[in-house]
């Protein structure tokens, strides 16, 4: 095919006089631009491998494209891509009707592929306030990348931080299209049933670090008045939020297919957020009380602030229930043990005859608390 095509704005210039394929003219318009923004939206410091089962680390940027495998998604500023692990020769087919920005097959199994779906715009993490006051931007992302494993059948285990770097990769399918979130849901809905979406909601990558956050902001605001003023007090309070979200994490998410969040990404992206800002900007004076199990009790809660926090529920509510019964009988215990000393000291300053019944009428108590009391102390005797 004679390339020459007439170049329009916005597509890089063909070289002219030379016979190019559809394919290559494809690629000099479409995916050069395309993984030239890929490189930009890179963080500085990317995970990057040639084998993920030794291990990766963050590298410098300008080393890190030339790995095999490079770091995705999961970047502590931005979402700007969903990426699947599809395994199966439908991934092909399906791809026509939702065409992924760029297709990145296995060369040696290429019925094997990571599906890259670029956002444009990408969904900025903001502060908490930002937060506050608008809508939640994890849910539209996590219901889109649960329509889509759906839609695929994409490995639910995938983390999504990881991925085949098309930087160092010689085979690339797609045009460098890019997706706006809204409209990649709409087309999403009309291709994927609700109930078999539902079923990947659970499993997917984003919006599960969004409802760690939402807990453990609702603690840090139940205790950071606790700590002002303290000697060390943002180092303690930080402490207690690092704590909160690590417990958070492990329970919330023992049993999903890609286990509990890293512990460096709740440290980075949850507690160091939820620490300073609350420590040093949130003005509310309100301390929630805790109930015995550490954790906020939400009979004290508002409504609104009720919901971010789970209830307790099977053994660890059972536990719940039993601490504070448990703490009041110790108490009562330690009373009547003490009424009793005090009984059994008069009766024999009267030289009366010790027994259960005189116990018992004497300090005020059940005759069986007095009769166990006493059948006690003879044996310790």
């Amino acid at each position: 095919m004679e390339a020459s095509v007439e170049h329009t704005e916005g597509q890089n210039t063909l070289p002219q006089g030379e016979n190019l394929s559809r394919r290559e003219i494809a690629q000099i318009r479409f995916q050069e631009p395309y993984l030239a923004a890929f490189r930009e939206r890179l963080p500085r410091y990317p995970y990057a491998t040639d084998d993920p089962r030794q291990g990766m680390r963050p590298r410098k940027r300008e080393n890190a494209i030339r790995y095999r495998y490079i770091q995705v998604g999961r970047y502590p500023h931005a979402i700007a891509r969903i990426v699947l692990d599809v395994d199966g020769p439908t991934w092909w087919e399906a791809m026509e009707r939702v065409p992924p920005s760029l297709s990145i097959p296995n060369p040696r199994a290429p019925w094997r592929a990571h599906l890259v779906y670029e956002l444009e715009p990408p969904v900025w993490l903001s502060s908490p306030r930002n937060r506050e006051a608008e809508a939640n931007p994890f849910a539209l992302v996590r219901e889109v990348d649960a329509r889509l494993r759906a839609y695929f059948g994409a490995d639910p285990a995938y983390t999504g931080l990881l991925g085949r770097n098309p930087l160092a990769h010689p085979h690339l399918l797609g045009g460098g299209k890019l997706w706006d979130l809204r409209s990649l849901l709409e087309e999403l809905r009309d291709l994927t049933p609700r109930r078999r979406a539902l079923a990947y909601l659970d499993t997917a990558t984003y919006g599960r670090n969004c409802t760690v956050f939402d807990q453990v902001r609702a603690f840090a605001y139940s205790v950071v008045a606790m700590y002002r003023g303290k000697p060390n007090g943002f180092d303690l309070f930080r402490q207690a939020v690092a704590h909160e979200a690590h417990r958070l994490n492990q329970t919330l998410f023992r049993d999903h297919p890609q286990g509990p969040l890293p512990r460096r990404e709740v440290e980075a992206t949850i507690v160091t957020s939820v620490s300073k800002w609350v420590f040093h900007r949130y003005r509310g004076t309100r301390v929630w009380v805790l109930s015995g199990t550490g954790r906020v009790d939400r009979s004290t809660l508002s409504p609104a602030a009720r919901a971010l926090i789970e209830p307790l529920r099977g053994e660890e509510l059972e536990k719940a229930r039993r601490k504070p019964l448990e703490a009041a009988n110790r108490k009562r215990r330690g009373e009547a043990e003490k009424a009793l000393v005090e009984a059994l000291k008069r009766l024999q300053a009267r030289e009366e005859t010790i027994t259960a019944r005189a116990l018992a009428r004497e300090a005020g108590v059940h005759h069986t608390t007095a009769s166990r009391w006493l059948q006690r102390m003879r044996g310790q005797g």
